[in-house]
C-alpha cells in the first residue's frame, strides 16, 4: 500500500497490512504493519493512542522522537521502541531526509518485553549488532513485499531475535559505563552449578570463581536470576531429582548423590516439603498404568 502522509516520498514508501492467525494471537509476537518509508526533513508526527507497539529501525538520517515531554534521537542503525497503547505517546521529527523500516507488532510478550528494554534503554536503542537485528526486521517487511509465503512462527521468531539483540544492549552499555557488576560472570556460575550439582558447591567458590565478594555476589545474583544462590542451587537440585525419578529406576541413594544431597532422609523430607509427597509416591504416579504393572507383575515364562 502507498502511504498519503505529507513529508512521506510515496513514490519509493510502501506498506502492508496483516491481520494475524488466531493461533498467533495466542502463541507468537506477530506484526500488525509493516513498511518502509522514505521520510522527508521537516516531517512531523503527533500520534494519540494506537493499537499496538511499534519498532523503527533508521536506515538513514535523524529522527527525534519525544515521549511524554522526554526527547531522544535516533541515528543510522539505531532502533526506537515505543508503547502506542498509551494516550498521546509520541511525536516524531524527521531532523534530515531519513528511511526508516517501522513495524507495529504485538503478542502475548509485547509488554513484557517493552518492560523491560524501555525501562533500561529508553525509547532509542543503539545495538551493538545493528546489521543483524535490522536484517531479521528486513526479512519479515521481504515477506510481504515479495509476495512470499507467510510463515507466523519465523516471524515471531525474528521480533524475538530484534527484542533479544535490544535486551543485549543493556548489557553493553553497563560496561561500556562501567557497570558495578558482570552479568556473564553470573552466568559463567550458572553453567558451572548445572554441571557440578553432585557437589557442596558453597557460595564462597561460586563467588570467588566470579572474582566477588560473597555479600556482592549473592545481591548480585539475585539481580540477575530473581534468587538467592541458595534457593537457585535447591531448586537446580529438585529438578534434577525429579527428572530422575520419572525416567529411570536409580535408587534414593543414587538420586542423592547425583544431585548432591547430603542424605536420604534429608532429600525425603525436602521434596516432600516442596511438593506434598515422598519421592517414591511422585515416582509411581508419574508413571503410566502399563509401566508399573511391568515393575510388579512378575514375567511368566
Amino acid at each position: 500500500m502507498t502511504p498519503v502522509e505529507h513529508h512521506v516520498d510515496s513514490a519509493v514508501s510502501h506498506y502492508f497490512v496483516y491481520v494475524p492467525s488466531r493461533n498467533a494471537m495466542r502463541m507468537f509476537l506477530y506484526p500488525t504493519r509493516i513498511g518502509l518509508y522514505r521520510y522527508l526533513k521537516g516531517y512531523w508526527l503527533n500520534r494519540g493512542s494506537f493499537d499496538s507497539f511499534i519498532l523503527m529501525a533508521v536506515y538513514s538520517g535523524t529522527f527525534t522522537f519525544t515521549v511524554n515531554g522526554r526527547r531522544s534521537t535516533a541515528n543510522t542503525g539505531d532502533l526506537v521502541l515505543l508503547d502506542c497503547h498509551e494516550p498521546n505517546v509520541y511525536q516524531a521529527q524527521a531532523e534530515t531526509d531519513c528511511t526508516l523500516l517501522w513495524m507495529h507488532f504485538d503478542g502475548r510478550l509485547a509488554h513484557d518485553y517493552f518492560k523491560t528494554i524501555h525501562g533500561e534503554l529508553g525509547t532509542v536503542v543503539t545495538l551493538k549488532r545493528a546489521t543483524y537485528a535490522i536484517s531479521r526486521f528486513r526479512m519479515i517487511y521481504d515477506t510481504f513485499a515479495e509476495e512470499r509465503k507467510v510463515n507466523e512462527a519465523r516471524m515471531s521468531l525474528a521480533i524475538t531475535e530484534i527484542l533479544t539483540e535490544c535486551l543485549t544492549a543493556h548489557d553493553d552499555a553497563e560496561q561500556r559505563a562501567g557497570a558495578p557488576y558482570n552479568q556473564h560472570a553470573i552466568e559463567e556460575t550458572l553453567s558451572y552449578i548445572a554441571t557440578h550439582l553432585n557437589e557442596p558447591l558453597p557460595v564462597a567458590q561460586l563467588a570467588a570463581m566470579a572474582l566477588m565478594s560473597e555479600y556482592y555476589y549473592i545481591r548480585v545474583f539475585r539481580q540477575v536470576t530473581g534468587y538467592t544462590p541458595h534457593t537457585y542451587i535447591i531448586n537446580a537440585r529438585m529438578h534434577a531429582a525429579k527428572y530422575m525419578l520419572v525416567t529411570g529406576d536409580a535408587t534414593l541413594k543414587e538420586i542423592c548423590a547425583a544431585c548432591g544431597f547430603s542424605s536420604t532422609s534429608a532429600f525425603c523430607a525436602s521434596f516432600k516439603k516442596r511438593f506434598g509427597v515422598t519421592p517414591l509416591t511422585f515416582r509411581d504416579s508419574s508413571r503410566s498404568p502399563a509401566r508399573r504393572s511391568s515393575r510388579t507383575t512378575p514375567v511368566r515364562a
